[in-house]
């Protein structure tokens, strides 16, 4: 049997269409395919089919009937075929299994899930196949015939975006594959359905000005600007500004890719350029071409900032008279409470010898809080162990050889690991001691006022990560966010006085400004609400929403709060039921999304309400789910919904409030080299500075606000070495941690190659990058274009001579600290492939002009 949603329901079997009841088994049987192969509780499933009408008394029973009528469909028509379909009573309600494989919706997932990764991976032609092969599944709206009796569920309103999402990544794939003629007509239908989505206007735009109507083109962004600024007082987003921009530019970076430039020029009759001097990169050693891809269990070996934890239990003690049984039980406990903690916060076990255990943080992949994760897990071992064993537990922070193999678990090695274990026995029983950089990392840890005499800091407890406590800095200054800001004062005000909600998500890479921006808004008077989301495991990822709550009233008195917002009684009753699980995530929380979206109605009715939810990008699938189900279902009050997000929200949600009127979107950039030099200005009080300093320091910060704030802070610590002749300064640790998240986040072949292009010089082309790490050209050159996609790479050009694009570091710190982790002597080699590859090239030109 095969079910069809997208689209009016349908159900075949083998290919004859088999007949369903009246209307209330039709919606039994399309919400549970909805969550197939997912338990339905008997609550939600009669919510959903008397979705507006009072639930009728006997409508258990209906439900029941309807249960048992699908019962009998399935059975005549499945039989007891292998993989058949069964509908099954499963507490609290009922579980529909059923072959994914069978079902339209899930196969469609799959293929746009496959055509997203050959689109990351620059396999256009494969990648537009399969997204045409996804959309061809669709035959309207999902349940279309159920949407038309009046049936809206969350869950419907969850796939609005899922067609029109696929459908910009297939014109992405398709317009790189140079159909820019053919996709044309597709695309102004769609426009007009969709005036609003930006994407789709700026590929429209793009196939347009590529088909040489350079006029039309601009005309679509005009009509488009003109619809935002009339309908919404908003300006275009910053790329669709810069097509048109490039547009009247007629900038080569709206060229085609390479590899279908010459038929593209073809197929419009202009004169096609001299062919480029293709230029093969000399082998310079008689080795074979390693492809991109890695060698299965071959270890990767880096140089990284990682966190190391070491415990030593005292078992004997703790197991009385020392049998060993007694002693190996007292183990296995003090192992399971470490491995419990270390998993927890993100960390790796790797291993013990005898009673100590070793703990690794920051591997495989580092995150910008490893040392704060690194004590915090220390202390809560120390906590959990103090009925069982007494322990001494050292943290060391610093560089180690780290070695990474699909086989098994990693490894580090280096003085690091010696520090660690003697400040492990340093440290008094029962204590948890660390050095100098792990305290001056840990943000959330408190620590006792004066170091130990013997070396280390001794920690006492752990502060919330969340909010003010986790954002304990000094005040940043306000530096050229004045646009963005006077776009979320004017939202406000419309909010104010339209008295209908509005969603903004404010999106920037870590340390750009978010929360300073919205610090600025919340100053502003109004009621606001904060929530922040944690990398840590304490919250389960629902930290906003409990910070939410407890900022309009802390738990203990939540109750008597809700009374007085909405009269005692059944509602206020309901509220709090829903809402006081978020107190303690770890005991379970009922999503209950009409419930949390009524507290916050009933909240703005009086006056305009802001609601603050930070670094989004870190919550769990169910807050992101409810944030999306409040911007489609939010009735008519004063509420400011401001998201702050990185772009990894978008890598998780690609259609993240996408095309929604009531949704706004602003991305902050990199401050300008004035406004860079203002904020280190006002941090450093106009020090007396060299010029070279300055003009390093400038560069260093890359306009990014929380580099230049921690520049400033190592300038003016007088521990600093600053090497004024050539204005040299070191990394400092927090934007290090930041960058190598960042470079860590890549699939670990792509940072390969962007390992290699980081010790070709300043200009980095395919073929030098394949010299450098013996790899085939081709996969590079696909490679390079991803890493120039998430913005680790700027396009410098096509060099006129090779016909190779050329590409530059967008930052000189991420090159930096790139080449860093490579190993000395793998670096050496490297270099000197690089400078091999680049000395023959130059002889391979100056032998060609002379020809």
């Amino acid at each position: 049997m095969r079910f069809h949603l997208l689209g009016s329901l349908e159900v075949l079997d083998d290919d004859l269409p088999v007949p369903l009841g009246g209307l209330k088994q039709r919606a039994a049987l399309g919400f549970l395919l909805l969550q197939a192969n997912r338990v339905v509780a008997t609550s939600k499933l009669l919510q959903a089919m008397w979705p507006r009408d009072v639930v009728p008394p006997t409508a258990r029973k209906m439900l029941q009937n309807a249960v048992s009528g699908l019962r009998g469909v399935l059975s005549a028509h499945g039989g007891d075929r292998d993989g058949s379909p069964m509908l099954l009573t499963h507490a609290p309600g009922y579980l529909l299994r059923v072959d994914e494989d069978s079902l339209d919706l899930f196969h469609f997932q799959r293929l746009t899930e496959q055509g997203r990764r050959e689109l990351a991976a620059g396999n256009w032609p494969a990648a537009a196949e399969v997204l045409r092969n996804a959309l061809g599944l669709w035959r309207g709206p999902v349940l279309a015939d159920l949407a038309e009796t009046g049936i809206n569920w969350p869950e419907l309103t969850a796939t609005k975006d899922w067609r029109p999402a696929a459908q910009e990544d297939c014109f992405e794939a398709e317009l790189a594959c140079g159909r820019h003629a053919e996709i044309i007509g597709e695309l102004e239908s769609l426009i007009e359905l969709e005036p609003y989505r930006e994407r789709l206007g700026g590929q429209l735009m793009l196939a347009l000005y590529r088909c040489g109507r350079q006029v039309d083109a601009l005309n679509v962004y005009r009509r488009t600007r003109t619809a935002l600024v009339e309908e919404l007082g908003l300006e275009p987003g910053r790329e669709l500004q810069e097509l048109e921009r490039a547009i009247l530019d007629h900038a080569s970076t709206l060229d085609l890719p390479p590899s279908v430039q010459r038929r593209h020029l073809l197929a419009v009759d202009q004169a096609s350029p001299p062919a480029p001097v293709v230029i093969t990169p000399p082998v310079v050693e008689p080795a074979p071409p390693v492809v991109v891809a890695e060698v299965p269990d071959a270890p990767v070996v880096e140089r990284k900032l990682v966190s190391v934890v070491m415990v030593s239990a005292q078992l004997g003690l703790a197991a009385g008279d020392g049998d060993p049984e007694d002693v190996d039980a007292v183990h296995q406990e003090v192992a399971s409470v470490v491995s419990a903690e270390v998993s927890r916060l993100g960390g790796v076990v790797g291993g013990s010898v005898g009673s100590v255990f070793l703990a690794l943080f920051g591997v495989p992949k580092t995150a910008e809080d490893d040392a704060d994760r690194a004590v915090r897990a220390s202390i809560a071992i120390r906590d959990r162990l103090d009925a069982v064993a007494e322990v001494q537990v050292g943290v060391a922070t610093g560089d180690a050889l780290v070695r990474l193999s699909p086989s098994s678990a990693p490894t580090a090695s280096g003085v690091l690991l010696d520090r660690c274990r003697q400040l492990m026995a340093l440290a008094p029983l029962g204590a948890v001691r660390a050095c100098t950089s792990t305290r001056d990392a840990a943000s959330s840890v408190i620590w006792e006022s004066d170091g130990a005499p013997t070396g280390g800091w001794q920690a006492i407890s752990c502060e919330s990560p969340r909010g003010a406590n986790r954002r304990s800095q000094a005040a940043v200054p306000f530096v050229e966010r004045e646009r963005e800001l006077l776009v979320l004062q004017g939202l406000l005000d419309e909010v104010r006085t339209r008295r209908r909600p509005h969603f903004v998500t404010v999106l920037g890479e870590a340390g750009m400004g978010k929360t300073r921006l919205v610090d600025e808004v919340a100053s502003s008077g109004t009621t606001a609400l904060r929530g922040t989301a944690t990398a840590f495991g304490d919250d389960h990822g629902y930290g906003p929403l409990a910070d939410v709550v407890s900022g309009f009233a802390p738990f203990a008195t939540l109750r008597a709060a809700l009374g007085e917002l909405v009269g005692a009684g059944e509602l206020a009753d309901r509220l709090h039921s829903s809402l006081a699980c978020l107190a303690d995530p770890g005991a379970g929380v009922r999503p209950d999304f009409p419930a949390w979206r009524r507290f916050l109605e009933e909240a703005a009715e009086s006056e305009p309400l802001i609601v603050l939810l930070e670094d989004l990008h870190w919550a769990n699938d169910v807050v992101l789910d409810f944030v999306e189900e409040l911007g489609e279902q939010a009735g008519s009050v004063p509420l400011l919904v401001i998201v702050t997000a990185r772009p990894e929200l978008l890598q998780r949600r690609p259609s993240w409030f996408g095309g929604k009127r009531n949704a706004t979107t602003i991305s902050l950039e990199p401050l300008s080299h004035n406004g860079t030099r203002r904020l280190l200005n006002s941090l450093l009080h106009a020090r007396d500075l060299s010029p070279e300093l300055w003009q390093a320091l400038v560069s260093y910060a890359s306009g990014n606000p929380l580099f230049a704030t921690e520049y400033a802070g190592m300038v003016s610590d007088a521990r600093t070495v600053c090497l004024q002749n050539d204005a040299t300064l070191p990394v400092p640790p927090s934007v290090r941690g930041v960058l190598t998240a960042q470079l860590d986040a890549l699939p670990t072949e792509v940072k390969a190659v962007l390992q290699d292009a980081a010790l070709t010089g300043d200009l980095v082309s395919p073929g030098a990058v394949a010299a450098t790490g013996r790899r085939d050209v081709r996969e590079v050159a696909q490679v390079l274009e991803l890493l120039e996609q998430r913005d680790f790479l700027r396009r410098r050009g096509r060099n006129n001579e090779t016909g190779e694009i050329e590409y530059g570091f967008r930052h000189l710190l991420v090159r930096d600290v790139v080449a860093e982790q490579i190993p000395r002597a793998e670096r050496a080699s490297k270099h000197e492939r690089a400078r091999a590859w680049n000395s023959r090239l130059a002889l391979d030109l100056t032998g060609r002009r002379a020809g």
